[in-house]
């Protein structure tokens, strides 16, 4: 079972619960012992293009969510087969075609995941023939019998919700569901690629000019990825990313001049075949697909003829977040740990401090600047004394009018170590520190400080024009850099703690002198997606947030149809903002040349 947002007939978004089908839901036939096995007479390369054509096509060009239409899913289905020329009528693989659908509508044969599985069990063999065979309908039904295996491991652990008896979860169910089920909902986000790529550049430039890490990253840079400096690094990304997709393939791939030296060896460290110690099935941490998080390309082989190398984008998200989340990670892991440079605590301090809370500042300011009736207060300008005490208040402050939106800002991604991307059991669950939990990821200091001394503090923030003496409307609002907490069911499961928390607190939501809305939770790259909009005043910031929150209110039966109550952000900004997802600032790629 997983959570997905889907593409309706209609075009409009909703969220659902699936079904991935599995091996056992389309073959009578028990799974192989081995199921490697299957395949070893395909080439290793046109296994990994085959099932990239799958990927490219789950997460089509230009498009900001996974498409797991019916007609998306027949074309990777055909895809398998080497079939899309022909008429369905005709079509090679028509008796699977026909069996897939007369399963309900959520069912689907492949996602992200079932590809990023399938690709990392290929990267990990090597014993694949390097002939190509005659391809028929026997070696690439073999391949398709492949990937529904790959669900059948995926979803290996749903029979723990009947066999362990998730009713006594009680309350806890949907807490319990959101950890059981990350593992592969974490995969279920993704961003604008530009948008992406001036993150990656904000963040490298932030890192170049510091006065502990500048020389230390242009070591990196040189040791790793043989270029001078973060510019190199990044526009030899970009500009090979842009040209790679082949709109007749419908597949990402980079085809790369011999020529081109710098490129090449950006592109060789980020395709390098390095060695990965091979996780047992059973165990969750082979989801976190580290192999291919380390190494998002795959080369092809090189051919003398030819005056280009090619490099498979194993997975689009992967590949952008090269150079960003993945880069934090690799620096700290590769460089800075080893070298011992600096603590893990100082490296988070310098993430959240130097880089993520600048670069919302500037996105808010960038946002509010043709409205001066909206009030930004950020970090600094929130640090006051009381009594010679000094407070740290809140991250920002947003106020239009008596609608007041309250900011926490956490720039930190759940890592895999501490058992939150682990979970198979309840009893794997009940041994989660959960009160660490949400304390590390900012709900706590939201409802404890922010919110519960608001009118303690509010009259010491510089806003000489907000009446402090009428109501107000607050939005207490968490801005993640890990998309992990601003999907579905994280937001759901947040949205229902911090209810939580204002009760153990002895805050009540609606008062005399506030009315405190439902916690928003939104990510980095929505307000990315929101900038233009808002310069523009196509839309307003309050109303986006009072959209969210009807659509996703849990209190509303309506809400139920779909599980509409898990909408989350990226429902809004698809129904709210048609274009201008790319600020013009950055469309233009000034950035680039700087």
């Amino acid at each position: 079972m997983f959570v997905y947002i889907s593409l309706g007939k209609n075009k409009k978004y909703y969220y659902m619960l699936g079904n991935l089908i599995k091996y056992s839901d389309f073959y009578t036939a028990p799974i192989p012992d081995n199921p490697i096995e299957l395949i070893i007479d395909i080439p290793k390369e046109e296994l990994i293009a085959t099932i990239v054509a799958i990927n490219t096509r789950l997460k089509p060009l230009g498009v900001s969510h996974f498409d797991d239409s019916r007609d998306t899913q027949i074309n990777c289905l055909r895809t398998i087969f080497l079939d899309n020329e022909n008429h369905i009528e005709q079509s090679f693989c028509l008796s699977i075609i026909n069996k897939y659908i007369i399963t309900p509508s959520n069912n689907n044969l492949f996602s992200r995941v079932t590809c990023l599985y399938a690709l990392q069990e290929i990267l990990n063999f090597n014993g694949f023939t390097k002939e190509t065979p005659e391809y028929n309908f026997d070696n690439r039904e073999r391949i398709f019998k492949f990937l529904l295996i790959a669900n059948n491991q995926i979803l290996k652990g749903d029979s723990n919700y009947k066999k362990e008896g998730y009713e006594q979860l009680g309350n806890d169910f949907f807490e319990f569901f959101m950890f059981r089920e990350l593992h592969h909902n974490q995969y279920n986000e993704c961003s604008n690629s530009i948008n992406v790529f001036y993150k990656s550049w904000f963040l490298l430039h932030k890192i170049e000019n510091h006065h502990i890490f500048s020389n230390h990253f242009k070591n990196y840079l040189t040791w790793y990825y043989k270029v001078e400096n973060a510019d190199a690094f990044l526009k030899n990304i970009f500009w090979a990313y842009i040209k790679s997709y082949d709109e007749t393939l419908k597949l990402r791939y980079l085809n790369v001049l011999k020529s081109e030296l710098d490129t090449i060896k950006v592109l060789d460290a980020f395709s390098a075949d390095r060695e990965f110690k091979v996780l047992e099935k059973d165990n969750l941490e082979v989801f976190d697909f580290s192999r291919i998080k380390k190494s998002p390309l795959f080369k092809g082989r090189m051919k003398d003829e030819k005056d280009t190398i090619g490099y498979l984008i194993l997975d689009d998200g992967f590949f952008l977040e090269k150079a960003y989340s993945l880069l934090i990670n690799d620096f700290w892991f590769d460089y800075l740990k080893p070298n011992e440079i600096c603590t893990r605590k100082d490296w988070g301090s310098f993430i959240g401090t130097d880089f993520y809370e600048p670069f919302l500042c500037e996105i808010f300011l960038e946002s509010f600047s043709n409205t001066p009736e909206f009030i930004f207060r950020s970090t600094d300008e929130l640090k006051f004394k009381i009594e010679g005490r000094p407070i740290e208040y809140a991250d920002f402050y947003i106020r239009e009018k008596q609608n007041i939106a309250l900011i926490e800002a956490k720039s930190s991604y759940l890592a895999i170590i501490n058992g939150y991307k682990t979970v198979s059991t309840i009893d794997d669950f009940r041994k989660l520190n959960l009160e660490e939990f949400y304390d590390d990821y900012g709900l706590v200091q939201l409802v404890s400080k922010t919110i519960k001394k608001f009118h303690l503090y509010k009259n010491h923030i510089a806003d000489d024009k907000f009446n402090s003496n009428r109501k107000v409307q607050l939005y207490p609002i968490l801005i993640v850099n890990d998309p992990i907490f601003s999907s579905s069911l994280a937001s759901f499961v947040f949205k229902r703690k911090f209810n939580e928390l204002l009760e153990k607190e002895g805050i009540n939501k609606k008062a005399k002198e506030h009315n405190i809305k439902d916690l928003c939770i939104m990510n980095v790259s929505h307000l990315q997606d929101m900038e233009q909009s808002l310069i523009d005043k196509k839309n307003n910031f309050f109303k986006i947030l009072d959209t969210y929150l009807l659509m996703s209110n849990y209190n509303n039966k309506a809400n139920f149809n779909r599980y509409n109550f898990l909408r989350t952000f990226d429902h809004v900004l698809h129904a709210k903002i048609k274009e201008g997802l790319i600020a013009n600032r950055i469309k233009g790629l000034k950035w680039l040349e700087e």
